[in-house]
């Protein structure tokens, strides 16, 4: 029963990571998509069955040991560089990025001497036998990354959650928050369960031993769903505004084109049929250039005339425009997924 929620965790997994293909090749969201590659391959090694089919591909040597601790390093790394875009003002920094990298590689080369410099007999992902305190610190290397990572994220949702108005975004960083503190419990009873055996210790209650097992397929699980319902927002706020702007500039391209009929140089804007211009891109940055070259049109020629259709068409597009620029700044930088960025 257990191997079969582990496998449906996994195809959920590579599903999400999979949706996630088609934004990273047009340069979108390539952030959360090595965050949930750099996840699913972890998740997939915990797995016995991956685990085992993918040591033996590497000669069953329990390289893939050393595979698993660094894939969750950088997907430690990964993750906290989304949280970071997501609830900082400044998105993530250069700063930032060069403290996730040398940190990153850092801790990959500790492991990397701990594990090549020893002679360890694992028997399995999870094994460290009586007075293995070299493997011990290796997997500490990992667990407190992991539980330093859990805390923060659970931070920065409590603090985003207060700035949020939006019920879906709410449910989504409690989601996330409940993801990181089941990671942490288990992170915490993986490091007591390590030094118990490294002690000596033989003896795990079932209770301890549920949990453990239970963890791993509830953390992903949630913060699957979380992070996923966050994306969702943001592509639907996205196909919602696109929409409204493709609609508007449909619009008022018969306005500019009668008011900048004899004046072209007031325009930067290349003639385009109506037609052409839906099947473009950058919807929104081409009703923003021709609403103010309207503007300034009739700035410039305050004789002209408006019907009474055409005055409430630019109301409605400047009305537009300035709830676009408000929700950019109001909301978290994941969330900006509008066509006024993107353009």
């Amino acid at each position: 029963m257990f191997a079969l929620i582990e496998y449906a965790v996994l195809a959920a997994l590579w599903g999400t990571t999979l949706l996630l293909v088609p934004s990273a090749l047009r340069g979108k969201r390539r952030l959360l998509f090595w965050f949930m590659v750099a996840f699913a391959v972890t998740m997939s090694l915990i797995t016995d069955g991956p685990y085992a089919f993918v040591d033996g591909l590497l000669g069953g040597v329990d390289l893939t040991y050393f595979v698993f601790h660094a894939t969750a390093i950088i997907c430690v790394a990964l993750f906290d560089c989304l949280i970071q875009t997501a609830v900082s003002k400044d998105g993530l920094t250069s700063t930032r990025k060069r403290f996730a990298l040398w940190g990153v590689t850092g801790l990959i080369l500790v492991q990397a001497a701990l594990f090549f410099t020893s002679g360890w007999k694992i028997d399995n992902i999870q094994f460290i036998g009586p007075g293995n305190w070299s493997q011990l610190v290796y997997s500490f290397t990992t667990w407190i990354a992991l539980i330093v990572l859990a805390i923060s994220t659970m931070v920065a949702c409590s603090t985003d959650y207060k700035r949020q108005s939006d019920t879906t975004l709410k449910t989504a960083l409690v989601i996330i928050f409940a993801g990181c503190a089941v990671v942490s419990l288990y992170v915490v009873i993986q490091m007591g369960v390590a030094i118990n055996r490294a002690s000596g210790g033989t003896h795990v209650s079932v209770i301890v031993d549920s949990i453990s097992v239970a963890c791993p397929l509830l953390a992903p699980v949630l913060l699957s769903v979380g992070l996923g319902l966050r994306l969702l927002v943001g592509v639907s706020r996205s196909l919602s505004d696109a929409g409204r702007s493709r609609r508007l500039l449909w619009k008022v391209t018969p306005l500019w084109e009668r008011l900048l009929a004899d004046r072209p140089e007031l325009s930067i804007e290349a003639p385009t049929s109506r037609l052409a211009l839906c099947f473009r891109g950058s919807h929104a940055l081409h009703l923003h250039r021709r609403y103010v070259e309207v503007r300034d049109c009739l700035l410039l020629h305050p004789d002209q005339s408006l019907s009474a259709r055409e005055v409430k068409l630019i109301q409605r597009i400047e009305q537009h425009i300035r709830q676009a620029s408000d929700a950019s700044r109001g909301t978290t930088n994941d969330s900006r997924t509008d066509e006024y960025q993107n353009a």
